[in-house]
């Protein structure tokens, strides 16, 4: 009788996957060496970033995997360049886990900027709590709503998302809704400038001071639609 060696190995369990994946325009994890100024895209895009200021990857904090991207609040961002992939006609989610070493009145964490303070989808905080603005004319908003509640707290990590859902606009913290600005079918414009996090284009104001571990944009999706558990895992690279 023939004994039949099987690889217990060939069929471990996959790790999980995002039924999604194709709709990823950005994927960072934040992972790398301290100081290291290399920010990968696991998206299939696999962009290359432009660091603005001192962002490097550090181990100081982490949500997942031991590292995440610092900016230090003096003029530090990301920047990617112009791609249709950052073109949010219809639905789409927006999101990030982030710890803030402060909180000051105006934060602009991401947007598409073409000229500044209009992005076509802005994502910002006023005194640490998240809003979103809309614009579809580069010159004026057609959405400008900051959600309510109390303001994120400092030294910790959240999970904050950014979601429309056709007229439906809508952001989570840590997995709970706290934002609806419902019947909204305003279309934002499809900008031509580079997608930055961070800070506002130009003057580098409104800075951001602390951590991104994990920031994933999914166009034409909305990932939620109601309170949701945050993950507890890395975003998939497929």
């Amino acid at each position: 009788m023939s004994i039949i060696y099987i690889n217990p190995y060939r069929f471990a369990a996959a790790g999980p996957t995002d039924p999604d994946f194709a709709n990823v325009s950005l994927l960072l994890h934040g992972d790398g060496t301290n100081g290291s100024t290399t920010i990968i895209d696991s998206s299939s895009a696999a962009r290359s970033a432009t660091i603005i200021g001192d962002t490097q990857i550090s181990t100081a904090q982490s949500k997942f995997g031991g590292s995440s991207i610092a900016f230090d609040g003096t003029g530090d961002a990301l920047t990617f360049p112009d791609s249709d992939d950052f073109y949010l006609p219809s639905d789409f989610t927006i999101e990030t886990f982030l710890y803030a070493n402060s909180w000051p009145s105006t934060v602009y964490l991401f947007g598409q900027y073409q000229t500044a303070d209009f992005a076509p989808v802005l994502g910002y905080f006023a005194n640490g709590n998240p809003g979103i603005l809309a614009s579809s004319n580069n010159s004026s908003a057609f959405l400008l709503v900051t959600s309510s509640g109390t303001s994120l707290a400092t030294g910790a990590w959240h999970h904050v998302a950014w979601v429309r859902s056709g007229n439906r606009w809508s952001i989570y913290v840590n997995g709970t809704e706290r934002l609806i600005a419902a019947s909204n079918s305003g279309t934002p414009y499809n900008s031509t400038g580079a997608f930055r996090i961070g800070n506002l284009i130009t003057t580098n104001n409104f800075p951001f001071n602390g951590y991104i571990d994990e920031f994933r944009i999914t166009k034409g999706v909305a990932r939620y639609t109601a309170n949701f558990a945050p993950p507890t895992a890395p975003f998939p690279d497929a």
